[in-house]
């Protein structure tokens, strides 16, 4: 994607089109709603439902009718005067890129979508529009900067889902997103990933070479034009509102109790979706979102794959047990340090006084024990069972 070119900050500098509006295709009638009315508007359905297409809100403009349906954004919005006509540059850049347009009406727009109350009035898409319409889709979601147990819980359930014919939604975001998209694509099945940023940019950067592989056998959806003007902060978490439409359950990972991913289950909950958590330690602030879902009974425990299948319709096979690793041959000092070492952070002071070693020798056997990934060093000097 060339993220150089920007044409609706060209139409912010050139203005609207002026004279008498031409005739539009229903596309731009569409993108000009969506930006008349803004993001997440919960007026968009009950508009829709009054006049059923763009074009016949762009002909009751004027109307009362539609500023009291429309909102008082909206109704300030008009007086920019901005007309359909002003986005066919915005069309002519998508079709120029290879970007799908996927109006409100399109047979391409997702049906779960559009029962949503403050649905997308456009979609843009990359990659192969067809899995939009797919069956049995499965939301991932959690935090940016896992523990390898989290990732490693990513990893283990995307790979059963994607084998068992289920669609992995995420957000392509650094974490656990990534991993749910790599899961799918290792899998070599279909994806989907929500974008919190226009469709002309990959971001994080990074995951150029991931999108690149979504778009294979998948697709990268956006709300946001390309070249719209963002707020960041705003768009990831109204982004987030969609991943959970799209999705037939939810899976949590790991997540702060206060964080994007959180925000994602109470969209789900909205919109009454199945909501499935993987626990996780007591001890680890990454759960704490997780675990109080399932204290809440708010989610049900993502342990077993098939569970989580049977949310969407499929059936698939439990968990393989991982092939056990022969234990380490540990000296008797390293031995005696690790039978003090648990899942709270022990530090070297209580570790001296409880194994009886000196300082020197203590070191010496936690260097063994970190080689052999037995435990993981927490700041503080301190350390847990890995």
């Amino acid at each position: 994607m060339n993220e150089n070119v920007t044409p609706l900050e060209t139409l912010a500098q050139t203005g609207a089109l002026p004279g008498p509006e031409p005739e539009s295709p229903p596309e731009a009638y569409w993108m000009w709603l969506a930006v008349l009315l803004g993001t997440a508007n919960l007026h968009a359905g009950r508009l829709i439902d009054r006049y059923g297409t763009a074009r016949a809100a762009w002909e009751a403009r004027d109307t009362a009718e539609f500023h009291a349906l429309a909102g008082p954004t909206a109704v300030h919005n008009l007086k920019k005067g901005e007309t359909p006509a002003a986005y066919l540059p915005v069309l002519a850049w998508c079709a120029r890129h290879s970007v799908w347009v996927l109006p409100f009406d399109d047979p391409s727009f997702p049906l779960a979508l559009s029962r949503i109350p403050d649905p997308p009035l456009v979609l843009y898409c990359t990659g192969d529009v067809t899995v939009l319409g797919l069956p049995h889709t499965v939301g991932m979601v959690g935090a940016r900067k896992p523990t390898q147990y989290g990732a490693s819980a990513a990893a283990v359930l995307g790979d059963a889902l994607a084998q068992s014919g289920a669609v992995i939604v995420s957000g392509m975001a650094d974490g656990l997103d990534s991993e749910a998209h790599k899961a799918a694509v290792r899998a070599h099945a279909p994806t989907v990933a929500v974008l919190g940023v226009p469709i002309s940019v990959t971001y994080p950067a990074a995951n150029a070479a991931l999108r690149a592989n979504i778009e294979r056998r998948g697709a990268v959806i956006s709300e946001y034009a390309p070249g719209a003007p963002c707020d960041y902060h705003v768009t990831f978490l109204q982004r987030n509102r969609i991943i959970a439409a799209l999705s037939g359950a939810l899976v949590v990972v790991e997540a702060r109790l206060k964080s994007g991913t959180m925000s994602t289950v109470a969209h789900a909950e909205r919109y009454g979706r199945p909501i499935f958590a993987v626990p996780g330690s007591i001890f680890s602030p990454l759960s704490e979102g997780t675990n109080t879902l399932l204290r809440e009974k708010r989610a049900a425990a993502a342990v077993e794959p098939s569970d989580i299948l049977a949310a969407v319709g499929l059936r698939g096979a439990a968990i393989a047990p991982a092939e056990p690793k022969p234990a380490p041959e540990l000296p008797e000092t390293a031995r005696r340090v690790l039978a003090c070492i648990g899942a709270r952070p022990v530090g070297l002071g209580m570790l001296c006084e409880q194994t009886g070693l000196p300082m020197n020798t203590l070191l010496t056997a936690i260097s063994r024990l970190q080689i052999a990934g037995m435990i993981a060093a927490q700041p503080g000097q301190k350390y847990i069972l890995k």
